[in-house]
């Protein structure tokens, strides 16, 4: 990157500071990474977040965003008329070119692991895309190549390969060329292919993959708006707990304890004293909850 450049991705309203594009990419592959572990595809998930939004290296995108937050002026050359700009500007679908670019020639699973991650971050804006269109007039249309193949003028691909700082780069490369990158997304839809085995039922088998991207979309979009949120109000960001919390049979002994504080005596209004009775009948103790199967299962996993 130059060192005569800054390439931003936010800019605070309170206070005009403004969060580089690549501590924000660092930061959401963190947290994608954390909430991808779960089911043990964290490097996958570090990937997306690095990269979801690689186009924002663009002229285009950083002449339009600092164009909306006035760190151009009207009389620059640069100035573009941001309002009519806003959601036009592409910084979504490089992300998801480089990665399928990257992935497509790996192997005869190559292209199926490019694709679910590819679509991830082309969707983080958007919803997650149709594959397939189902639209009337453009039934079946291969929506997913028509926007990998989205022309470079557009997504701004090759330029954002060129800015793309050295950190982000690096970080890149080292994940994409692990061989066990590609192997534990296979161990993902291996282990979902065992599972339903049994029941022999291929359209379940497809379901439960669908659902595995969402999963991962799910842990961008979250990891996307948290940082974001927590640049923009860093107060409110020292009290997220990121999953840090009490054990649960301390969280249900607080409520309990809270919820017994409750006397009919002091309702105010009839809707009260029916609050009170719903929550005293629908009360569940932590020996209730020991005898649950689900919740044994879930200690014994733990």
């Amino acid at each position: 990157m130059s060192e005569t450049t800054t390439y931003i991705a936010h800019q605070r309203k309170s206070d005009g500071k403004e969060q580089s594009l690549e501590t924000h990419l660092l930061e959401v592959s963190a947290i994608t990474k954390s909430l991808a572990a779960k089911i043990g595809l964290q490097e996958q998930g570090e990937l997306i977040g690095l990269l979801h939004d690689l186009g924002k290296y663009s002229k285009e995108f950083q002449d339009y965003l600092k164009s909306a937050v006035g760190l151009i002026d009207q009389d620059e050359d640069d100035y573009v008329d941001a309002k009519s700009k806003k959601g036009k500007v592409d910084h979504s679908t490089a992300g998801a070119q480089l990665i399928w670019q990257e992935l497509y020639a790996r192997g005869k699973m190559g292209p199926i692991v490019g694709q679910m991650l590819s679509l991830c971050i082309a969707s983080h804006h958007s919803g997650l895309i149709d594959c397939l269109s189902s639209d009337s007039g453009s039934f079946g249309e291969d929506r997913f190549t028509k926007r990998i193949d989205k022309p470079d003028g557009r997504t701004h691909l090759q330029e954002a390969i060129a800015k793309m700082d050295k950190a982000i780069e690096a970080r890149f490369r080292e994940l994409v060329s692990k061989p066990e990158f590609i192997d534990g997304v296979i161990k993902a839809l291996q282990k979902i292919a065992e599972l339903e085995k049994i029941r022999g039922d291929e359209q379940i088998v497809r379901f439960k993959v669908g659902l595995l991207v969402r999963f991962l979309f799910s842990c961008l979009i979250d990891a996307d708006r948290i940082n974001s949120a927590d640049f923009e109000k860093p107060r409110a960001a020292k009290a997220r707990r990121h999953g840090q919390y009490g054990e649960w049979t301390h969280l249900i002994n607080l409520l309990d304890n809270h919820l017994s504080n409750f006397d009919t005596k002091e309702c105010k209004k009839p809707i009260d004293e029916l609050r009170v009775s719903i929550s005293a009948s629908s009360a569940v103790s932590v020996g209730d909850f020991n005898r649950f199967s689900f919740w044994n299962s879930v200690q014994t996993q733990s």
